[in-house]
C-alpha cells in the first residue's frame, strides 16, 4: 500500500511497525494502543494518562502531540471491524512468506483489516485529495478549467518535489497540508466576496481547526498566511469587513484548538495568538489610524502597530505562562544567519530535511519548467496588477490573485531556510500556473481555441521531463528489511521484564515503545524544552565526557537499559555532524578525550552488556 513501496504487503506486522521506525513510529503507536485496547473509550484514556513515552512522568499524549489524526482513525477502524465481525465477513487476506538468508517464515495481511494497512491508505486517500483541490484551486484561481488542469499536472509532473507521504505517511504534515490547502482556498473563495457574514468566517474556521489539531506546526503556517493577509488589508487589496471576517475565523480556531489541546501553553503564547489579536484591534481601531490623512502614514502607523504589540503581547503571555518550548525555533532560526551553535540547533541542522533548500530542489523544478514558467507568468500578472493600483484606487477584484502570490513567496522562504517545508512551496508553485489560463491577465485566451492551443503546448513542453518524472516514481520498489533491529526488539520481547526502562537514539526509542510497549525516557518529538533537555542527557552516553558521570546521570533518570546504535557511535551524516561533534562544541573541556562510545567497546563498566549484533548494543545499568 505504499505508493512507492510495492512489498509492504510481504511484511510481517513487526516489519510493518519497523518501516515506521524513522517516519515517526511514536505516532503510530498511540493509533496501535486504541485499536488493540479493550474498548476505544479505554484506549483514549490509556493515552491521555502516558506513562510509558516519557517514563517516569504521566503525560497527556493527545495535548502534546497533536494525535487527532490517529484518534478517528483508531475509531474507523473499529467501527469497520466491528461491522465486519458482525457480518460474519474477512476484510484481510493473510499468507506465510519464506524470507530465506536463515530468517524464520513470517505470516503477512493485507486489508483493511489489518491496522496498519488500514492507516497507510487512510492517510493515501487523504493525500490523494490534493491533486483534487489543487485543480479546484487552480480553476477557481484563473477561472479557468484549463488552469485547473494545468495546476494538477505540474503537481504530478513535480510529485517527488510537493509531498513525502510516500515515505512518511505518519507524519503531522501528512494528514495537515490537505486540510491546510483546503483552508487557503476557502479564503481565496472569501477574498472574492466584498459582503461577507457570519457563515463565511464559520466555513474558514473548520478547516483551520482541522488542520490545527493535526499539526503542531500549523500555528506558523497559519501565522504566515494572517501576515500576508493584514499586507493586503494595508495596501488595500481587501476591506475591513472582508479582513475582520477572517480574522473571526482565525479566532474561533485559536479558541476551539485551545480547548480541544487541553490549553496547550505553547499555543496560547505563540505568535499567531499575539498576531491575531493585534491585527483585531488595529483593524477594529480603523478610523483611529485614519486621523494621519495619508495612506503612507496610516500604512506604517498600522505596521509598526502590529510589530511592536506582537512582541508585547508574545513576551507578557510566555511570562506569565512560563513557556520555553519554541525557544528551539528562534535558536533554530539564528543560526541559519549567524554563526550560533549549541546542542539542540546541531541536531536540527545536521538533518538534511532542515536544512536550507538544497540547488538540486530548483534544478528539479527548473527541469519541468514550472519553476521558470511560473515565476515569468507571476512578474507578468504583478505588473498589471500593480500598475492598475498606482493610481491609490481599491483593487478588490484581485486580492485572491495578489494573496496566493503573497503565500507563496511566504512558503519560498520557509522553505527556503528548512528544506522540509518546501512541501508548502512547491505545490502553490503549481497552482500559481494556473494564472497563466486567466482571461483576465491575458487578453489573448477569450478564445476557446487559442486557450486550448496554449495548453496542450505548455503541457507538451513541460512533460518531457515530466512524464519521466512519474515514471521514475512509479518504478522506485522498496522492500524494507532490517534483521538486526528485528533481532534486538524480539530479544527485548522474550527476554527483558515489561517494566524495562529504555534510553537510547530517538528513532530506536519510538520503535522501541512501539514493538516492545517498554517505558522509554526519550522519543523523537523535540518540541517540549523538558523533553529537550532529557534527550539531552541521554545523548551524554555519545560524548567524551566520564564514563562515570554518565551512568550516575542515566541512573537518575531511572534507566535500566540503554541501546547503542553503531552508526551514532562510530558514524558521520555529514562533515562536523558526527554525535561526538556536537558534543566537542557543546563540551569542549573534555574535547580531547576518547569518544564514550569507543571505551566501552573495550570496557562496559560500570555498565552490562547484555546484547549485541552488528548494528546495536543494549547495555544495562
Amino acid at each position: 500500500m505504499f505508493e512507492n513501496d510495492r512489498h509492504f504487503s510481504h511484511l510481517s506486522t513487526l516489519e510493518r511497525e519497523m518501516t515506521f521506525r524513522t517516519e515517526m513510529g511514536l505516532y503510530y503507536f498511540y493509533y496501535k494502543r486504541m485499536t488493540e485496547s479493550p474498548s476505544f473509550l479505554n484506549g483514549l484514556h490509556q493515552i491521555m494518562n502516558d506513562n510509558l513515552t516519557e517514563y517516569p512522568s504521566t503525560i497527556n499524549t493527545l495535548e502534546r502531540f497533536t494525535l487527532y489524526p490517529e484518534v478517528v482513525l483508531a475509531a474507523s477502524y473499529r467501527n469497520i471491524q466491528s461491522i465486519a465481525n458482525f457480518l460474519n465477513i474477512s476484510i484481510k487476506e493473510c499468507w506465510q512468506v519464506l524470507r530465506g538468508d536463515n530468517l524464520p517464515p513470517i505470516e503477512s495481511c493485507e486489508g483493511v483489516g489489518d491496522p496498519a494497512y488500514f492507516y497507510v491508505t487512510t492517510v493515501f486517500l487523504l493525500n490523494g485529495l490534493v491533486g483534487s483541490l489543487l485543480f479546484i484551486f487552480g480553476t477557481i484561481l484563473s477561472d479557468s478549467v484549463c488552469g485547473g488542469a494545468l495546476s494538477a499536472a505540474c503537481f504530478f509532473f513535480n510529485h517527488g518535489e510537493c509531498t513525502r507521504v510516500q515515505w512518511t505517511p505518519p507524519l503531522r504534515e501528512s494528514f495537515g497540508y490537505p486540510l491546510f490547502l483546503l483552508q487557503m482556498m476557502l479564503v481565496s473563495l472569501l477574498l472574492k466576496c466584498q459582503k461577507p457574514v457570519f457563515q463565511h468566517s464559520l466555513i474558514i474556521a473548520i478547516p483551520s481547526i482541522l488542520f490545527m489539531l493535526s499539526w503542531q506546526f500549523a500555528q506558523f503556517a497559519l501565522l504566515t498566511q494572517v501576515l500576508v493577509l493584514f499586507g493586503l488589508y494595508l495596501l488595500n487589496f481587501i476591506t475591513s469587513d472582508v479582513f475582520k471576517s477572517i480574522l473571526n475565523g482565525h479566532l474561533l480556531n485559536l479558541i476551539v484548538a485551545v480547548v480541544f489541546l487541553f490549553g496547550n501553553k505553547m499555543l496560547i503564547a505563540s505568535f499567531y495568538a499575539s498576531t491575531l489579536l493585534m491585527c483585531y484591534v488595529i483593524v477594529t481601531k480603523e478610523n483611529f489610524f485614519k486621523l494621519f490623512n495619508h495612506r503612507l502614514l496610516v500604512m506604517i502607523s498600522q505596521g509598526i502597530s502590529l510589530m511592536l504589540g506582537c512582541v508585547l503581547i508574545k513576551l507578557l503571555l510566555s511570562t506569565l505562562l512560563q513557556v520555553k518550548d519554541d525557544a528551539h525555533i528562534w535558536n533554530l532560526l539564528k543560526s541559519k544567519f549567524t554563526s550560533y551553535e549549541d546542542f539542540h540547533t546541531m541536531l536540527y541542522t545536521c538533518a538534511v530535511e532542515f536544512d536550507f533548500l538544497p540547488l538540486e530542489s530548483f534544478v528539479e523544478l527548473t527541469k519541468t519548467l514550472v519553476l521558470p514558467f511560473t515565476v515569468i507568468i507571476v512578474i507578468i500578472v504583478l505588473y498589471q496588477v500593480l500598475l492598475k493600483n498606482t493610481d491609490n484606487t481599491d483593487n478588490y477584484e484581485n486580492a485572491e490573485v495578489m494573496y496566493n502570490i503573497l503565500q507563496s513567496f511566504a512558503f519560498f522562504v520557509m522553505a527556503a531556510l528548512v528544506m522540509r517545508l518546501k512541501l508548502f512551496f512547491s505545490p502553490h508553485l503549481c497552482l500559481l500556473a494556473s494564472l497563466s489560463m486567466s482571461g483576465k491577465f491575458f487578453r489573448y485566451l477569450d478564445a476557446k481555441e487559442v486557450r486550448f492551443y496554449i495548453l496542450f503546448g505548455i503541457l507538451g513542453a513541460m512533460s518531457v521531463q515530466g512524464v519521466t518524472n512519474i515514471k521514475h516514481q512509479r518504478n522506485i520498489i522498496g522492500e524494507f528489511s532490517n534483521p538486526d533491529l528485528e533481532e534486538l526488539i524480539s530479544w527485548v520481547n522474550t527476554t527483558l521484564p515489561e517494566d524495562a526502562v529504555f534510553a537510547g537514539p530517538m528513532p530506536t526509542m519510538a520503535n522501541i515503545l512501539l514493538s516492545t510497549r517498554r517505558p522509554i525516557v526519550n522519543h523523537p518529538h523535540y518540541e517540549n524544552s523538558k523533553l529537550r533537555e532529557r534527550t539531552k542527557n541521554v545523548y551524554q552516553i555519545f560524548s567524551r565526557k566520564p564514563i562515570k558521570k554518565v551512568y550516575d546521570t542515566l541512573l537518575s533518570m531511572k534507566v535500566k537499559y540503554v541501546i547503542l546504535e553503531r552508526s551514532w557511535c562510530f558514524g558521520r551524516r555529514r562533515e562536523g555532524c558526527a554525535m561526538v561533534d556536537l558534543w566537542d562544541i557543546e563540551d569542549p573541556e573534555n574535547k580531547d578525550k576518547e569518544n564514550l562510545c569507543q571505551r566501552i567497546v573495550k570496557n562496559p563498566y560500570p555498565f552490562r552488556k547484555v546484547f549485541r549484533n552488528a548494528m546495536y548494543t543494549v547495555l544495562e545499568i
